[in-house]
């Protein structure tokens, strides 16, 4: 432990040659200290030997950060057999870590960098073995989680990574829009029927209007002209066609029975007897 008897030197990448010269007596090592290469040369080299970690699975339930490596046999010299045993040991868990808002898309050309350059298989690990997706300190996003389970995305699988990016920010903002605008849009040809409709129904009002008005209005046939010259008028869709000639047929009904009603008003007029003449009245009397 720090600040025991113990002393701890901070070599960084000269490990392996501080513990070969004799001048430390164990040796951590992580990362580039610990290539394959460099430890093939120290377990050729005499009097260095590895430290097997018998309770290594228990290190690592202990302490997260750890993951447990194992050192299969004959993986440095399949002929000889080095090792002759699988050799257990720890290592940190080296993690990449971004600020929460990176672009998902640069979250993917990380981690596919880092699997280009770390991924390939070699004596201390199989192939796609790094980088993974284990959570220690830090959470894992949900990009990289939907990129470990499902890969890249569709456009940036088709698409230049510029043009996927812009797509994909597009979607952003075209995605909510849609989803607005849809119900909206359900409205449409509800609101166009009643626009239709309503310049139709409107001269409805009008020919009821004359109807009512026929006896005491000293020109309903005019009227009735001017709304059926409207009528013809109007720009009606073939949807809307059948009530289009509904309407001009009810024009034409109106008409019929406007002229019904002034016909039986003048026969009405014609049976009725004369009165007598007041003045031939008031000669007869004297």
């Amino acid at each position: 432990m720090p600040g025991g008897p113990t002393k701890l030197l901070p070599l960084s990448g000269d490990d392996a040659e501080a513990l070969v010269s004799g001048k430390v007596d164990a040796a951590f090592l992580a990362g580039d200290s610990a290539q394959p290469a460099v430890m093939g040369k120290l377990y050729r080299t005499p009097n260095v030997q590895f430290y097997d970690f018998s309770q290594a699975d228990a290190y690592t339930r202990r302490f997260p950060y750890l993951t447990q490596l194992e050192m299969p046999m004959g993986a440095f010299d399949l002929g000889k057999n080095l090792p002759s045993t699988a050799i257990h040991m720890v290592a940190p868990t080296a993690e990449l870590v971004a600020h929460n808002s990176l672009h998902p898309a640069l979250s993917v050309l990380l981690i596919e960098a880092a699997r280009e350059v770390h991924g390939k298989a070699n004596i201390m690990q199989r192939a796609g073995e790094f980088p993974a997706p284990l959570a220690h300190d830090f959470p894992i996003s949900d990009d990289t989680t939907r990129y470990y389970k499902s890969g890249k995305s569709f456009l940036y699988r088709i698409l230049p990574f510029w043009l996927a990016s812009l797509a994909d920010q597009l979607l952003v903002v075209v995605v909510p829009l849609i989803v607005l605008l849809v119900p909206a849009l359900r409205l449409v040809p509800s609101l166009y029927a009643w626009r239709v409709k309503s310049r139709i129904y409107r001269w409805y009002g009008a020919l009821i209007a004359i109807e009512r008005s026929a006896l005491s209005d000293h020109s309903p046939a005019e009227r009735l002209d001017a709304i059926e010259d409207s009528v013809n008028g109007l720009k009606m869709p073939l949807a809307y066609a059948d009530q289009f000639y509904v309407l001009r047929e009810h024009i034409g009904f109106v008409r019929v029975r406007l002229t019904n009603t002034r016909d039986a008003q003048r026969e009405a007029d014609d049976d009725a007897p004369e009165e007598p003449d007041r003045q031939d009245e008031h000669a007869e009397s004297e």
